[in-house]
């Protein structure tokens, strides 16, 4: 079976992430709050795998938050003991975010859950975080997570790793060729560089494009790089949001930085509002910042805050 090839790759994974692996016991999956324990091959459906369990597991991780990263199964009783503990919500997060994660490395297909969440998973769109679900802002929120260290390198590898392994014809960029061409993508710059590439890649404006391909970026439906794609907003002495909006601003060192406010599970500037999922307006836009009115839309910084955000897959 081609998944057992995955195995080696996805214990690799769980553990750069820290989540030592052991097979056997009674539990089909379990996370004791230090090790995962997932069954024998001969316990687990016939069309299930290892590397899907542990890809999910950790998509359970990135929708419960580093708080609940010691937590006997994330803090999560998925077993209908109780319908006040199984938080389907959050299950269908996580399954959001593993459609998410394996769709831009054309893994769909491979990585599909075998529980009674299969047919939600198999109904999600082909962008499976644009969307107005109730479970779409906390799968937001674990896609930014993923966006960053530590998990960021150890899934993007492992998912690389799993695409080359079964054959997925990969792009320039490193992941799975789309249906749209480069030269209609917001990655490729007017050099005609591929800036979602991990090292200098030029592709042709007619090329076929990849997983990645980004349609011309929309400010109010994004806001990436006010939300967390950025830990700070930092704004010059004379700004005119330093002056029109003190309340705004926090003194740092010989500048000032925009304050910042929690939303649900994100950190975001606190000239920013919307809801979780948006759509997104700056309250000092007149006002704001040079750093923010300098950030040209595309640019590699703005497509940087979308990577960490979980918009573009890393």
């Amino acid at each position: 079976m081609a998944l057992l090839a995955l195995e080696p790759i996805w214990e690799q994974c769980a553990a750069a992430l820290e989540l030592p692996i052991t097979r056997g016991g009674d539990a089909y999956v379990h996370f004791d709050g230090r090790t995962l324990h997932i069954a024998d091959d001969r316990a687990l459906d016939d069309d299930d795998s290892l590397a899907q369990l542990v890809l999910h597991e950790i998509c359970h991780l990135l929708v419960q938050g580093p708080s609940n990263r010691a937590t006997r199964d994330w803090g999560l009783d998925n077993t209908g003991a109780s319908e006040s503990a199984f938080d389907e919500v959050r299950e269908r997060a996580a399954v959001r975010l593993q459609a998410h994660l394996a769709g831009a490395f054309g893994l769909r297909d491979y990585f599909f859950p075998t529980t009674v969440v299969r047919p939600f998973y198999e109904a999600l769109p082909a962008h499976p975080l644009d969307a107005v679900d109730e479970d779409v802002p906390l799968a937001r929120a674990a896609a930014t997570r993923a966006g960053r260290a530590p998990f960021r390198g150890a899934l993007a590898a492992a998912l690389r790793a799993s695409a080359a392994s079964l054959g997925v014809a990969l792009h320039g960029s490193g992941a799975p060729f789309g249906e749209a061409r480069c030269g209609d993508c917001a990655w490729r710059d007017g050099q005609g560089a591929c800036n979602a590439a991990d090292a200098w890649l030029v592709v042709d404006e007619e090329a076929r494009g990849c997983t990645r391909h980004e349609p011309a970026l929309d400010c109010l439906t994004c806001g990436a790089c006010c939300r967390s794609g950025y830990d700070a907003v930092p704004a010059a002495a004379d700004d005119r949001v330093v002056l029109r909006h003190p309340a705004l601003v926090v003194a740092r060192d010989d500048a000032f930085d925009l304050r910042r406010a929690p939303v649900g599970d994100e950190d975001r500037c606190v000239a920013l509002d919307g809801p979780l999922a948006g759509p997104y307006a700056c309250t000092v836009y007149a006002d704001r910042p040079s750093a923010c009115a300098d950030l040209p839309v595309g640019a590699d910084a703005c497509l940087t805050a979308r990577r960490r955000v979980g918009l573009s897959p890393a």
